[in-house]
């Protein structure tokens, strides 16, 4: 076999490779099966395709630059969260605000009771985080309040929804919402208050009322993409 011949094997052999660990992890990311902020693991990679850590890494390179993925120094890789413009936000905002219209109407034809206790002491965590200003701890916090609150569903396809789109959109507002700045806190700040009413709502069953209050905390989500977009 001639040189020239050996090494366009070689190279054809390399991208064969590359291809798969790319497809492989692409479709991993896409179907959601890892959702943002997962570890990658080189090694159980290579262990599932039978190949080199080398075209793995080199595929990992690329979906980083196609903001895919995301390299932790000293840590390796990680899901990296999506990001959305502000019309795909506009529209899983108005998804999720539908399908929790429909929960709390679910709620209150079958008289079920929400974990105000959980609730509640989620939201007081969610004050420290606030007052600290730590976004990364107020932005997860956030997420699992929401986890708490639809909880009760018993449509898991509904709930599944529901939680993808809302670490999409958590994603967006955790990645471009810097708390020091004093405009954004004081968003953060007014959505806050409504946690509070929709807590009050909570301990009293009222579902009619906290249907109005979550349509205005959605509206005002909508609102602070003007403050998202300075």
């Amino acid at each position: 076999m001639s040189a020239l011949l050996y090494e366009g094997r070689n190279q054809f052999m390399e991208d064969r490779l590359f291809n798969k660990a790319y497809d492989y992890i692409k479709d991993k990311i896409d179907s959601n099966c890892w959702p943002p902020g997962t570890k990658i693991t080189e090694q159980l990679i290579s262990e599932a395709l039978f190949m080199s850590r080398t075209p793995i890494r080199t595929a990992l390179l690329l979906l980083e630059e196609e903001g895919m993925v995301k390299s932790i120094p000293y840590k390796g890789y990680i899901v990296a969260e999506k990001k959305i413009s502000n019309e795909g936000l506009l529209e899983r905002l108005e998804l999720i605000a539908g399908l929790i219209m429909n929960y709390l109407q679910y709620l209150k034809e079958n008289d079920i009771t929400l974990d105000h206790k959980e609730f509640e002491k989620l939201l007081e965590k969610q004050v420290e985080y606030l007052n600290y200003r730590d976004a990364t701890g107020y932005f997860n916090n956030e997420y699992r309040l929401f986890e708490t609150f639809i909880a009760k569903s018993d449509n898991q396809f509904m709930k599944k929804v529901i939680m993808t789109t809302a670490r999409d959109i958590h994603g967006t507002y955790s990645d471009n919402s810097d708390l020091m700045d004093e405009a954004r806190y004081q968003n953060e700040a007014k959505l806050l208050a409504l946690y509070q009413e929709v807590s009050i709502c909570i301990r009293d069953k009222d579902y009619d009322k906290m249907g109005e209050y979550l349509i205005f905390f959605f509206d005002t989500l909508k609102d602070s993409n003007d403050i998202l977009a300075q």
